[in-house]
């Protein structure tokens, strides 16, 4: 069970009904990690802001939702496992390589700049860095803009497992 409470859109501030609205348009709900957020308006603000602004990388999208993937597997959330594999077969992933991530390694579903994304992910998320010849074979594939955003993406993903697990979020 959660720790707070989740805000309906009649309980939400002010500024944020519209912000409600529009995620019931899109998604039909608005998810559980918005109706909690929404305690503190101006956090959700920015967190829809930086959010959002995933959607809008040069990294392709298969790459970044990879990365968030294997972040949140590593951190055990659930809950952005069952809403990045989804976002991961909209953004290209087949079935099998949304959900074939924790054997990366091992699987034949991945190409090689994939796996590293997914090493990547699972360096800095292990251990803040990623090692000097993990970022050689990136650099040689990625821009430096791809590369900030790779890193942005894992660090949200990690920044949100962190406050979904600690909070305790349920789906939806």
């Amino acid at each position: 069970m959660a720790i707070v409470s989740y805000l309906s859109k009649d309980d939400a501030a002010e500024k944020l009904r519209p912000v409600f609205e529009g995620m019931e348009r899109k998604l039909g709900a608005v998810p559980n990690v918005f109706r909690a957020m929404a305690h503190s308006p101006e956090m959700l603000e920015g967190f829809l802001a930086l959010n959002s602004a995933l959607a809008r990388t040069k990294l392709d999208g298969k790459l970044r939702e990879l990365a968030y993937i294997r972040a949140s597997e590593l951190n055990g959330c659930d809950y952005c496992l069952h809403h990045h594999r989804a976002l991961g077969q909209k953004a290209g992933l087949t079935e099998r390589q949304a959900k074939e991530t924790a054997s990366f390694e091992s699987s034949d579903a991945y190409d090689d700049l994939q796996r590293d994304v997914m090493r990547f992910a699972e360096e800095v998320t292990r251990h803040v860095n990623a090692s000097d010849e993990l970022f050689a074979r990136l650099k040689a594939k990625l821009s430096d803009r791809e590369l900030v955003e790779l890193a942005m993406a894992v660090g949200i993903a990690n920044f949100t497992n962190r406050v979904t697990e600690t909070l305790r979020f349920e789906l939806p």
